[in-house]
């Protein structure tokens, strides 16, 4: 049976001297969060309460560990594909693995090329410790890293190692000094791309502590029993969550006890203002750029084109002042606050107040039409389509109005 290529970046966190008095237990903790699979994610929508995620507050969850006793990775995939706006996030999501003190970065072949065209790939080893396994003549980035720590006087080496397919996991016994579970190190294999029987073949091996794999879901989830070895994780994707490890080294001998946590990107938790900077940079070449514009539009079939919520009014009137009127409502005592239905009416004016109202990706859900040729283009260049209007849910309206609704 033939295996699929996959991409592997090992990490290994091993006790290079240790020398406990007689009879001493001091429990020693080390903490590795990843994260992965980002796909251009930086901020939740917003858009009702308690979404997941943001860079920005991500900073509070790495930071609950100090930096001396922490490993912080990124399994790849920072954007989805070579658009660009995703030129512009791939910049702007570098600056912020900088700011959020990732320790190293695995690079898939897509970041690479993304990289390459966005003229950043010379630079990003000066900017994050950054690692591949997708090799090309013009790649210089190495497959290794490595870094030392010392925990409570005991010195661990953390190193992270990129492969390119199957035939690298038979040297594991070779670059995993020490098996599964011994007491000097953590052995983790993380799969960029896996199947069932790359994931078997590993855990065969008997060298590996944990192995994650691509994720399926939003959320990193451990997929195995929590008491054998290896513990199988998937990493999870697009930032709602931060996965967790804690390594606990025993000076007894003991073997490390590894323990999974799934850490939510909740809205409580505080933000860090330079990344919160950063996300304004973000929407500003956004607008400056003016990428809105520029996306691809559909052609309507039949010439039937969006034509606006006020030519609804003619013949739906009390509907169209329903919508029009409830954009605000007053409650004795209380401030003006926004009815039910000026979710809608005023969906526009929700992205003007947090600076969003150029970003396509959140536009197109604010406004009418705006996949097609005859629908929203820009404020200046079609105000009438703003908001969520009647064509939203009933279509374009043209043919309708034309024929007085026959």
């Amino acid at each position: 049976m033939t295996v699929k290529t996959v991409l592997i970046c090992l990490l290994t966190v091993t006790t290079v001297s240790a020398v406990p008095a007689a009879g001493e237990q001091t429990q020693q903790l080390f903490t590795i969060f990843f994260t992965g699979n980002e796909l251009g994610s930086m901020k939740p929508c917003g858009c009702s309460g308690g979404q997941l995620g943001g860079l920005d507050r991500r900073y509070a969850v790495f930071n609950s560990v100090s930096p001396q006793n922490r490993l912080i990775i990124d399994t790849g995939s920072l954007v989805p594909e070579l658009t660009e706006q995703n030129l512009i996030k791939f910049n702007i999501i570098v600056q912020a693995y900088a700011i959020l003190g990732y320790d190293v970065v695995n690079l898939t072949e897509q970041d690479i090329a993304i990289a390459q065209q966005a003229g950043l790939l010379d630079g990003l080893s000066s900017i994050f410790n950054c690692i591949t396994a997708g090799k090309t003549e013009d790649t210089k980035l190495p497959e290794k890293y490595t870094k030392k720590f010392t925990l409570n006087g005991i010195a661990f080496e953390a190193v992270v190692i990129a492969a390119e397919n199957e035939d690298h996991i038979s040297l594991l016994p070779d670059l995993f000094q020490s098996p599964a579970g011994s007491s000097s190190s953590v052995n983790v294999l993380i799969l960029n791309k896996a199947d069932a029987a790359t994931a078997a073949t590993v855990s065969e091996m008997n060298i590996v502590d944990l192995l994650i794999i691509p994720a399926q879901s939003d959320e990193p989830t451990l997929i195995s029993d929590a008491n054998k070895k290896p513990l199988v994780i998937e990493s999870g994707r697009i930032g709602k969550y931060v996965g967790k490890i804690q390594a606990a080294f025993n000076d007894a001998g003991q073997k490390p006890r590894l323990a999974f946590t799934s850490v939510p990107v909740t809205e409580d938790i505080p933000q860090h203002q330079p990344l919160v900077e950063l996300y304004r940079d973000y929407q500003r070449l956004v607008k400056d750029a003016n990428i809105i514009e520029k996306q691809p539009r559909f052609i309507l079939p039949d010439n039937i084109e969006y034509i606006g919520s006020k030519y609804c009014k003619f013949c739906h009137d009390y509907e169209y002042q329903k919508w029009m009127t409830s954009k605000q409502v007053f409650i004795p005592g209380l401030a003006k606050q926004a009815s039910p239905d000026s979710r809608h009416a005023d969906a526009f004016a929700t992205l003007e107040k947090v600076n969003s109202d150029y970003d396509p990706e959140c536009v197109v859900c604010h406004v009418i039409g705006m996949q097609y040729r005859t629908g929203y283009i820009s404020p200046a260049k079609t105000p009438e389509l703003k908001d969520v209007g009647c064509e939203n849910c009933h279509g374009p309206g043209s043919a309708h109005f034309r024929s007085l609704g026959a």
